[in-house]
C-alpha cells in the first residue's frame, strides 16, 4: 500500500485559527474522503496549545493518505460527480457541496474539479517565495520501528523531513532506518514509532518536497514536550543535524480520522 503527505498551513487572509480548523475538519476533509480510489485518510490538525512550545510545529496541519498502489495513485479511475460520490445520507457533506451547488452544478461537477477550488480558499497556496511552509508532498511506504498500542486522544508528532545534501537517497534511507531510528526509538513515553520512505520509483514520476515523514505517538503534549528535554532527545537531534536538511516540517496533533480501510466515509 502506498501512503501520502500535504502538509498546510491555512490561508493568509481568509481565515481565523479557529476557523480554518473548523472548516478543514467539518467541510474540506469529510468531502476529500469521498474519492474513490482513497483507501485511507487521516487529518492531523495541530494543537493550538502546541503552538510557541517546545517542539514548535511549523505547519497548521497535515493530511495523510493511503491507496492501493503506486498506479492507482499515478493513474486514478475517471472522477464522480458529486451527486455520483455523495450520497444524500451524509447530511452536513451533501448540504454543504451538493444541495448547496458551492462551486458548479453538481450533476456535472466532478470530484476532482471541485477539491481543488476548496482546497485554495482554505490553504495558504502562494507561490512567492520561499514555499517550504507551504507545500509538503511524499510519496511513501510505512516502516514501523516501534510498534504499540495507541488509542484515540493520543498527541502525534509529524515530522517532515529531507535528507541533507550530499548524502544519496540510499545512504539517507539506511542511517534513517538503522541508525537514527534506533535512537528515536531510545525516546521516554514513545508509544509508537513509524517512519515512512520515499518510494524509489516514485521519483520522477511525481513531484515530491521531501525524501520521507516519520510519526511519533505519545500519550499526550505533555509527554511529548518532557521527552524532548531528555539526553535521549539531545541525541536524536546531534544525529539529525548530519541527516536532515533545513527546514525541517514538523506538526503536533491527534489523529482525526476521516476514512478507514474497507469502510465508506463516515456519515
Amino acid at each position: 500500500m502506498i501512503k501520502t503527505i500535504g502538509g498546510a498551513n491555512r490561508h493568509p487572509t481568509n481565515r481565523s485559527l479557529d476557523d480554518f480548523r473548523q472548516y478543514w475538519a467539518e467541510h474540506h476533509g469529510p468531502f476529500f474522503a469521498h474519492t474513490p480510489h482513497l483507501m485511507r485518510y487521516v487529518q492531523h490538525i495541530t494543537l493550538p496549545e502546541a503552538y510557541g512550545g517546545n517542539p514548535a510545529p511549523t505547519h497548521d496541519g497535515v493530511s495523510m493518505f493511503w491507496y492501493a498502489d503506486l498506479e492507482s495513485l499515478l493513474h486514478p479511475p475517471r472522477s464522480p460527480t458529486l451527486v455520483e460520490a455523495i450520497p444524500e445520507s451524509h447530511t452536513s457533506v451533501f448540504e454543504w457541496y451538493v444541495r448547496g451547488a458551492r462551486y458548479g452544478p453538481p450533476e456535472t461537477m466532478t470530484m476532482a474539479e471541485t477539491v481543488p477550488v476548496d482546497d485554495r480558499q482554505l490553504f495558504d497556496r502562494s507561490t512567492d517565495w520561499p514555499t517550504d511552509h507551504r507545500r509538503t508532498s511524499v510519496v511513501a511506504t510505512e516502516d514501523v520501528i516501534v510498534e504499540g498500542r495507541t488509542r484515540p486522544g493520543m498527541v502525534k508528532a509529524v515530522y517532515m523531513v529531507a535528507r541533507k545534501p550530499g548524502l544519496t537517497i540510499q545512504e539517507f534511507q539506511e542511517h534513517w532506518r538503522a541508525e537514527h531510528g534506533r535512537l528515536v526509538a531510545a525516546l521516554p513515553g514513545l508509544r509508537r514509532y513509524v517512519q515512512n520512505p520515499a518510494v524509489l520509483e516514485a521519483y520522477g514520476l511525481r513531484p515530491m518536497t521531501h525524501d520521507g515523514f516519520a510519526e511519533l505517538w505519545f500519550d499526550d503534549l505533555a509527554a511529548l514536550q518532557s521527552a524532548a528535554l531528555s539526553p535521549e532527545w539531545q541525541k536524536v537531534q546531534a544525529d539529525a543535524s548530519t541527516l536532515y536538511a533545513e527546514p525541517i516540517g514538523l506538526v503536533i496533533a491527534q489523529e482525526g480520522i476521516r476514512k478507514e480501510i474497507g469502510a465508506y466515509p463516515r456519515p
